[in-house]
């Protein structure tokens, strides 16, 4: 039996408005006659606040109980920024100019993806579907992808859209040979920032991680918007052609676009 583990991961802000897209657009795609489970980490606090996108609001304890019944984490961010030594991080560039805000954020995320990743491995998924809790799918997740799970040890399967110079780190559906590389990419920071030159970005991490990995990236269309705290959708653009940055990047995409037509045609 297929071994497919859903990994939540983050801050839920709006579980009223996301989580039933992600019944209906995630959790219903999954193979019937597979053995799928659940697991989160989440931060548990009481407001949320980002000056990038201008979020500040009260994050109600509700939000949390779709989760009851997962296997999982409510933790604290006590401790994560030493944790993986962010006054070094800071030391490499404002990568978003916002006084590390935006830095701050991306380390907690990174630490929360970390955490579910290690919490799964016992599982030993074929497929593991990463899922941001505070995000609406607008569209289904394809079936095709968990077909030849031996086949498709490599691959990951990342959104078609707002790669940003990298790859889209919105959600990913791995193999079981990436899904570590991709969970736990926070070790690689200062790998990242040492062989590149650059300050830390969060999608041309993933790009560095998953290609050091020797992962098969492949494209999904599945669209998906993230959900503020007021419940408001945020402006997202899904044109595969904006985004991609320079032209070593649309090589990339082309390739993966390719692997991914195979895919659907096996």
């Amino acid at each position: 039996m297929l071994n497919i583990a859903v990994a939540f991961f983050g801050i839920p802000r709006n579980s009223q408005i996301c989580f039933p897209s992600i019944e209906e657009n995630v959790l219903a795609q999954l193979p019937p006659d597979s053995n799928v489970k659940c697991f989160y980490h989440l931060y548990k606090i009481d407001e949320v606040q980002n000056s990038r996108s201008g979020e500040r609001g009260e994050l109600k304890a509700d939000n949390y109980q779709v989760f009851e019944s997962m296997t999982g984490l409510l933790a604290s961010t006590d401790g994560v920024l030493d944790r993986w030594d962010f006054d070094r991080v800071k030391t490499l560039g404002d990568t978003w100019a916002d006084d590390f805000a935006s830095l701050r954020n991306l380390i907690y995320q990174l630490n929360s993806l970390h955490a579910v990743t290690t919490m799964m491995e016992s599982f030993n998924p074929d497929f593991v579907v990463f899922v941001r809790p505070d995000t609406f799918y607008h569209t289904p997740l394809p079936a095709y992808v968990f077909k030849h799970p031996e086949a498709r040890r490599r691959n990951i399967y990342i959104p078609d859209w707002q790669w940003w110079g990298g790859l889209n780190d919105r959600f990913a559906i791995c193999g079981r040979d990436t899904y570590v590389a991709y969970g736990k990419r926070i070790e690689r920071i200062f790998d990242f920032c040492t062989a590149t030159g650059r300050k830390l970005h969060s999608e041309r991490l993933l790009k560095f991680v998953l290609q050091q990995a020797g992962a098969k990236v492949c494209t999904v269309d599945t669209t998906a918007s993230r959900v503020r705290i007021n419940g408001a959708f945020a402006e997202e653009s899904f044109s595969p052609k904006r985004n991609m940055g320079k032209r070593e990047n649309r090589y990339f995409h082309f390739f993966a676009r390719l692997r991914t037509f195979r895919d659907k045609r096996r």
